[in-house]
């Protein structure tokens, strides 16, 4: 019995300790990402919200399974080949014209998760684009500076490609 009970010891004290280090180094963390686009918002809205054209256009979400829908659960590709990655975010605002979000995981909930947001503003000229993330979870923080990095540069190149296919197309 004494084994058991120093065994049983051991893995809470391991379990609590690598707890503690996680709180450590968490540290909630947010990506944006912006552009101008010399169009109306419902231009920019026509080529955000219609899911099934991403692969024709998107470098970073190369595939949307499903429809954006409020409460709807959808299937994200991001990059392509082997480098890929999915998830399977639910969709948690559809504001024609103005917004788009939604919240995924990867993995289980409450580890990395992630709340993505497109904000449409009309300015004089055009529409301001907006791309948010906030990231929450035990795993994000300093190990995870890199991915966020990563989302930064891939919003922008997003951002890009919205900007050039909104603007050749015709008026």
């Amino acid at each position: 019995m004494g084994l058991r009970k120093w065994l049983l010891k051991g893995i809470l004290a391991s379990v609590f300790g690598v707890l503690g280090v996680l709180f450590v180094l968490h540290e909630d963390s947010s990506v944006h990402a912006d552009v101008l686009i010399d169009r109306p918002p419902s231009d920019v809205w026509k080529v955000v919200s219609a899911s099934a054209a991403y692969p024709e256009w998107n470098p970073f979400i190369t595939r949307v399974d499903g429809d954006f829908r409020e409460g709807a659960t959808i299937r994200i590709v991001l990059g392509t080949g082997s480098d890929s990655m999915v998830f399977k975010p639910t969709v948690l605002l559809v504001r024609p014209d103005q917004d788009l979000c939604w919240r995924g995981s990867a993995w289980v909930r409450g580890l990395f998760d992630g709340e993505h947001c497109i904000h449409l503003t009309a300015v004089s000229g055009g529409t301001h684009l907006e791309q948010t993330e906030h990231f929450s979870g035990l795993l994000v923080g300093r190990l995870t500076r890199d991915v966020i990095e990563d989302t930064r540069r891939n919003f922008q190149a997003m951002n890009a490609a919205v900007k050039r296919r909104v603007e050749s197309k015709t008026p």
